[in-house]
């Protein structure tokens, strides 16, 4: 698991870089899950979210082997405009969050690589749910 975890890491800078900002990405394993989901927001996914998401899957696929992609259950591209205009943190190695609320799901354990702010978490439930598409 710490490889699979290092290897999205390595991820945030080259799709930044070649894409454009993150505004967050997270790998995150929901209460009820056995895999993880891939949360990703970003201005450019929202421009053209088939294409972003196709160029994420093979990235994605670029670094991680058949077995680390079995644990993956997908991509999940979240609503940009909630993460805009607030301040960014950005982590390679991402920091551990467990038995939390995020957009209204249930998550036993998250590695969050960038997050345009703590708070995000802290949301009311109306604004969690309407993120998730």
């Amino acid at each position: 698991m710490k490889q699979m975890i290092k290897k999205i890491g390595s991820l945030v800078d080259t799709i930044a870089f070649e894409k454009g900002e993150l505004s967050f990405f997270a790998l995150a394993l929901r209460e009820d899950s056995i895999v993880w989901d891939l949360l990703i927001a970003a201005d450019w996914i929202d421009k053209d979210r088939k294409n972003s998401l196709d160029y994420l899957v093979r990235k994605v696929q670029g670094v991680l082997t058949t077995h680390e992609l079995l644990d993956l259950s997908g991509i999940i591209l979240l609503d940009n405009d909630y993460f805009s205009g607030v301040s960014q943190f950005k982590s390679e190695s991402g920091w551990e969050e467990n038995n939390i609320d995020l957009y209204g799901v249930a998550v036993k354990k998250a590695y969050v690589f960038v997050a345009s702010d703590v708070e995000v978490y802290l949301e009311t439930e109306q604004t969690k749910k309407k993120n998730f598409k």
